[in-house]
């Protein structure tokens, strides 16, 4: 880097989080969680000099998690973006036009807007390929059992919140990703190989990577098309980087070098820590090194005692952890599902996750403390909000509907709601054990 300047700051029009953005021309359009506005340099001084609101009828509240992302242009012009769930959210806008937790296409003037696709959960990035398709990662969590590559339809649901739309099929991903956790960018490269950024498990500061994916031939051997007919095309996941962490976004410089953003550490709600925080790595090809097909150590499973196993399946039931923890990769209850923990946490990792529960919190899984009007206190996790109901979810898995009329505060729980001493009085042994069922979970 030889220089950088600041080309505009969202502060100076009221705004906040800037979580996507796309070039139409010479106008930058910025996704704010209030709105997408454009700017533009009138002078040719490397400064924007003039803004305007492109689109705001976004619902918005004061929750952090609120982003206005993926934005991708059509050739028309008219611009596709994701506003991020409102699911987790207590305090939620209303949003009688369903916009989000969906993907969102407006008209090039700004003017019209329409649900394209629901059921997404946090979508960090889309792309369209050279035929038109559009491509987009999503968050694992709330429906999504596994980090996700989508190809995104017109009129489909993708599992997300399901409630809110109305419980239609779910159109299931494309691809699992599984160089790393948290997809976060993506972006094609010049032989059409998409490459995606992860940002890895929150607050694990050295955690995240890069991965490519290729797609093969049809079956029919014709040529790699996506097509309106529905994508065919076989797509397989290679690492390119690991190790590289907290990455957010990723793009191609016009040598063919591979650029990324690093996020610097920050708080639970993404803040910075004292002074701002953060790098960006240009990634050079290296044609000597051969390329390796196999997924990083975290992905791929050891050959683990069957014994072990079996006594570790065990404990998970004595210790009762299946009452809040389901291990098939699809159903949700109180706490996440373990189907992949094995394989997304090194051993290290899971012991920690285990002893010290609070230390780490993923912002689908905090609790929320209730209060009705008339003093009843209810404990759990949000999984739905509606305009006119909060769902949540308790000990014993049971969905409470509270109408929003009938809640007299919120307020979020920093602790988690699992037991801290779940493994006092067992031996290292059984802690092994307990340990090796978990890592053999994904190989089931």
């Amino acid at each position: 880097e030889d220089a950088a300047i600041l080309f505009c700051d969202v502060r100076d029009d009221g705004l906040r989080s800037p979580a996507g953005m796309a070039f139409r021309g010479d106008v930058l359009f910025v996704g704010t969680a209030q709105q997408i506005r454009s700017y533009i340099d009138l002078d040719g001084d490397g400064r924007s000099d003039s803004s305007w609101v492109f689109f705001d009828k976004i619902p918005f509240s004061d929750h952090p998690y609120e982003w206005t992302s993926a934005l991708t242009f059509d050739g028309d012009g008219s611009l596709y973006f994701v506003l991020t769930t409102d699911s987790w959210n207590a305090g939620a806008s209303p949003d009688p036009e369903g916009l989000r937790g969906s993907i969102v296409h407006v008209s090039a003037d700004g003017s019209r807007a329409e649900r394209f696709a629901t059921g997404v959960r946090s979508v960090p990035a889309m792309v369209r390929t050279t035929d038109g398709t559009l491509l987009f990662v999503d968050n694992e969590g709330g429906g999504n059992p596994t980090e996700e590559l989508n190809h995104a339809v017109e009129g489909s649901f993708y599992g997300h919140n399901p409630s809110k739309f109305g419980s239609p099929a779910v159109t299931g991903p494309m691809l699992d990703l599984r160089t790393e956790v948290a997809p976060s960018g993506l972006t094609i490269g010049s032989d059409g190989d998409l490459f995606v950024s992860f940002y890895g498990p929150g607050e694990r500061w050295r955690r995240g990577g890069i991965g490519r994916i290729h797609f093969s031939e049809k079956r029919d051997s014709s040529p790699v098309g996506f097509g309106s007919s529905g994508f065919e095309a076989h797509a397989a996941e290679f690492p390119v980087v690991t190790g590289l962490a907290k990455l957010s976004d990723l793009e191609f410089g016009p040598n063919g070098d591979l650029y990324a953003t690093q996020v610097g550490q920050t708080d639970y709600w993404y803040q910075n820590l004292g002074e701002p925080d953060g790098a960006i790595f240009r990634i050079i090809p290296a044609p000597w090194v051969e390329p390796s097909d196999e997924l990083p150590t975290r992905s791929r499973s050891e050959v683990l005692p069957g014994q072990s196993v079996e006594r570790g399946r065990q404990l998970f039931a004595d210790l009762a952890c299946s009452a809040c923890h389901s291990v098939d990769g699809k159903t949700e209850l109180l706490g996440p599902n373990l189907k992949y923990a094995g394989s997304n946490y090194s051993r290290t990792e899971l012991l920690e996750e285990i002893t010290s529960p609070s230390m780490r919190i993923k912002p689908s899984m905090k609790a929320t403390r209730i209060t009705r009007q008339n003093g009843e206190v209810l404990l759990g996790r949000i999984v739905e909000s509606s305009d006119e109901t909060i769902a949540v979810i308790g000990i014993g898995n049971v969905i409470t509907r509270v109408a929003r009329r009938d809640i007299r505060s919120t307020h979020d729980v920093d602790e988690s709601m699992m037991w801290t001493g779940l493994l006092d009085g067992l031996s290292e042994d059984q802690v092994g054990d307990l340990l090796n069922y978990l890592s053999a979970l994904s190989t089931e």
